[in-house]
């Protein structure tokens, strides 16, 4: 039996993975605007580090709390277990290579070139990807009534954006801009089935690979800021557009987006990896950050539509498949 079976809570997982979509859901509208005025290399080095930093302080508070208790000395400094060998820690920082460091790239690169909307209808394809990578490496097969839930929450999530871009857009559509998008979600989805592959052999924490991914990423990104160029926004940055934040409006959202959608939605993203049964499940949750948008649409004064209020209830009884047959 594999290390990580035997610790494993498919619902805590679910929930977490429900709850970090939702964070995603509120920090990528954020991100959009931010995306205005800094390129993406820069946006994602950036929030990469700063949220490093963050979870540094949380693994700091670990270590102390268990230093205090150790009747053994001090513990290792080590945000991980002795026992995990350097090649699976180099696993780890490599999915946050790909998974955070090319795909939240690519991502917001998507992002600049095609609006929030249809980018996130780009980014439901993660789960079928997961699913076929997990069946054909992981041998993880699904039952019908899981396969089922995986439709009709993927189906349900792109019926209620494709109307929203439907009936208007934030941005526009172009061959790069899909292609980012397919890119993206296919680094995300080989990023969590690296990090699965390590917590179903090693015990290592979800804050400490939260940690390790994101640190991963951006020391990566630093290496790769003359890719700006490159990914730029094809309307080019403009600081002075009446659209676009003011510094003290950028730096407000990008410290929300921060907590939320990088700190807390990576760290509750390692959870569900890690936590559930099955990575294919995991990641279908993990993509219904787009339904999430709707109630920020409304919130915001937008019209929500029949079509969307039906595409919302498909989804939601996707998810409830999905954790009535995976608990």
């Amino acid at each position: 039996m594999l290390l990580a079976e035997t610790m494993r809570y498919p619902a805590y997982g679910l929930i977490a993975a429900t709850t970090a979509a939702f964070f995603w859901s509120i920090s990528v509208v954020m991100y959009r605007r931010i995306g205005r005025i800094m390129p993406p290399v820069m946006l994602n080095m950036s929030k990469g580090l700063m949220a490093a930093l963050v979870l540094t302080f949380v693994l700091a508070g670990q270590w102390a709390i268990r230093a205090i208790n150790s009747d053994d000395g001090w513990p290792t400094i080590v945000p991980w277990s002795d026992t995990i060998p350097l090649w699976m820690v180099g696993l780890m920082a490599l999915s946050g290579v790909i998974g955070i460091g090319l795909g939240d790239t690519l991502l917001f690169a998507g992002l600049n070139r095609m609006g929030a909307r249809r980018i996130l209808l780009l980014f439901t394809i993660n789960p079928v990807i997961t699913v076929l990578i997990a069946w054909a490496f992981m041998n993880e097969p699904l039952a019908w009534p899981q396969v089922i839930g995986v439709v009709l929450t993927c189906g349900g999530v792109a019926w209620v954006i494709a109307e929203r871009n439907a009936k208007k857009s934030d941005g526009h559509v172009d061959a790069l801009g899909v292609i980012y998008g397919i890119l993206a979600a296919t680094c995300q989805a080989t990023g969590v089935l690296i990090s699965r592959y390590v917590f179903d052999r090693t015990d290592m924490s979800e804050v400490s690979s939260a940690w390790l991914r994101l640190l991963a990423g951006a020391l990566f990104l630093f290496l790769c800021l003359p890719l700006d160029r490159l990914l730029k926004d094809p309307g080019g940055l403009d600081h002075h557009h009446p659209s676009h934040p003011s510094k003290a409006q950028a730096t407000t959202m990008f410290f929300v987006a921060l907590l939320l959608g990088t700190v807390g939605g990576i760290w509750l993203m390692q959870i569900a990896i890690k936590q559930s049964y099955r990575v294919g499940i995991a990641s279908t949750l993990l993509s219904t950050s787009p339904l999430f948008v709707l109630p920020i649409a409304a919130l915001l004064g937008e019209h929500i539509s029949k079509r969307a209020v039906l595409g919302a209830f498909v989804t939601v009884g996707g998810i409830a498949i999905l954790y009535t047959f995976s608990v």
